[in-house]
């Protein structure tokens, strides 16, 4: 009985310990905000290289899969760090889009890290297939 208590207050311990998982740090220059049209198979993002806005349009394919999201609207993006909060496009894990007319929040995981060429989506995604959204003009 005494082992268990042990064990019991030994994962307590562990579980309570601070969780020190913070963005990593990037030492190269910012990057700079996306500008442009950036497309794949199942949405168009028009980014107004404010580093606040895009107008996403989605194909019915994905609309299905995100609910019925608003389309062909402007959303306020983010890329973040998990739930860390918002991080360069060129570490980050996810990219948040609001759309505060409608109070909708995408939450889209990556794939890996953007670059100013692309981003690529790895859920929630139409088809289970992976959606690079690649920078097709200014």
């Amino acid at each position: 009985m005494k082992g268990l208590i042990r064990l019991l207050v030994l994962i307590l311990l562990v579980g309570c310990t601070p969780n020190n998982d913070k963005p990593p740090k990037i030492d190269t220059p910012l990057p700079p905000a996306h500008d442009g049209i950036y497309s794949s198979k199942d949405a168009q993002f028009t980014f107004n290289g404010d580093g606040k806005t895009v107008i996403v349009s989605f194909s019915e394919n994905y609309l299905n899969v995100l609910n019925q999201a608003p389309n062909d609207a402007e959303y306020r993006y983010a890329f973040t760090w998990y739930d860390f909060g918002e991080y360069r496009y060129d570490g980050a894990t996810q990219l948040i889009l609001v759309h505060e007319e409608s109070d909708t929040k995408l939450t889209f995981n990556l794939q890996e890290a953007s670059s100013f060429e692309e981003i690529i989506l790895a859920f929630p995604i139409p088809d289970n297939e992976v959606q690079t959204l690649q920078r097709i003009n200014d």
